[in-house]
């Protein structure tokens, strides 16, 4: 073996990536970018878990339950009329509600204590119960004697429930998050084969006119983008039997509404592309920053104000919130007009875009 040999082929990998400066940024600037990020994510101060309590009387044991749920940091806890409460956890201002009984409670008895959870996002649903759990049967210890049993409480879920597993919660957001993954790759790729095999100039010497070539890729690319998604969608409910609260039709429709604004993406990055690994390399670019941000791991509500925003300017962002309304919530279509608008919007931003690439292509 001859180590000059080897020595030259290296130096010569040395020289291709010193002349590649997108792919010695992936290398060097992208990772540090995506680790700060999530340190951000992690040692950012989002929003606390809110939690409403409703004191129906004063009694020593609903101060010192108070006091205790005050104490947690991970909770903001607001005092609030039992009607207020529910209209606030029903609208989602507030993730659960906690009824204080208002007569006081005899020791060897439990109170009758009442918690509502908002239910569509666990982290939240968790936090709160588990403060709630730890909070009372310590009240009762300080403020009755030290032989207080432990209190069982059974919380009802405004939307899912016991029934709902972890995967019954992310199911949601993982239709969308693989079904814009995969679509935005498959397109990507596809469509810089077409360009580098000369498929587009042999089209162009056809009786086909721009605009029909132009519509014949973005509809080619949707229609077995939507095939994915059909197929995506009835696997998770079929078999891997997911519980749902809403209709599937509409669960189809947005993530059709998304693929499209997908598909139109690909077709416009694979234009500053040159090979498939420079298509590749818009991965951490474009998906990542949106697996991180859009409510998949942690909720908008949690993360940190500035990183608040740019989710909000993130399109699946805007599909997970609308695809767990649906299959967690079971809100129906005049729930979700906001949503919609975001979503036709950038599938409509992304066509005009796509449509100008192309008519560069072709020109």
């Amino acid at each position: 073996m001859s180590w000059q040999r080897v020595l030259a082929l290296m130096l010569r990998i040395v020289r291709q990536f010193r002349r590649d400066k997108r792919t010695l940024a992936l290398i060097l600037v992208v990772p540090v970018l995506v680790l700060s990020l999530l340190g951000y994510i992690y040692r950012g101060s989002g929003e606390p878990t809110r939690l409403a309590v409703v004191l129906e009387g004063d009694s020593p044991l609903a101060r010192q339950v108070l006091a205790l749920l005050e104490e947690t940091s991970s909770l903001q806890v607001i005092v609030m009329e039992r009607e207020p409460a529910l209209q606030a956890v029903d609208r989602r201002e507030v993730d659960g509600v906690l009824v204080l009984p208002a007569l006081p409670v005899q020791p060897g008895t439990q109170p009758e204590v009442e918690l509502i959870l908002e239910g569509s996002q666990p982290s939240a649903a968790g936090a709160i119960a588990g403060a709630v759990s730890r909070a009372l049967p310590q009240a009762i210890i300080q403020t009755m004697s030290p032989s207080g049993q432990a209190i069982q409480i059974e919380p009802r879920f405004l939307h899912g429930g016991p029934q709902f597993d972890q995967l019954d919660y992310f199911a949601p957001t993982f239709i969308g998050f693989f079904a814009f993954f995969f679509v935005f790759l498959l397109t990507s790729v596809s469509f810089l084969r077409e360009r580098l095999q000369g498929s587009i100039e042999r089209l162009i010497v056809s009786p086909l006119d721009r605009r029909e070539i132009v519509l014949g890729y973005m509809l080619g690319f949707t229609l077995f983008a939507t095939v994915q998604s059909i197929v995506m969608v009835i696997f998770t409910v079929a078999v891997l039997r997911i519980h749902y609260a809403g209709e599937l039709w509409l669960v189809v429709f947005l993530t059709f509404l998304m693929t499209v604004g997908a598909v139109n993406l690909g077709i416009f990055l694979s234009a500053f592309a040159r090979t498939e690994l420079q298509v590749v390399q818009f991965i951490p670019i474009v998906i990542t920053p949106q697996g991180l941000l859009s409510g998949i791991i942690w909720p908008v509500d949690s993360l940190p104000r500035p990183l608040q925003w740019l989710a909000q300017a993130l399109p699946l962002t805007w599909a997970n919130e609308a695809l767990r309304a649906v299959m967690i919530r079971g809100e129906g279509l005049d729930a979700l007009g906001l949503h919609l608008a975001v979503l036709i919007g950038f599938a409509a931003a992304m066509a005009a875009l796509a449509m100008v690439t192309l008519r560069r292509e072709v020109a």
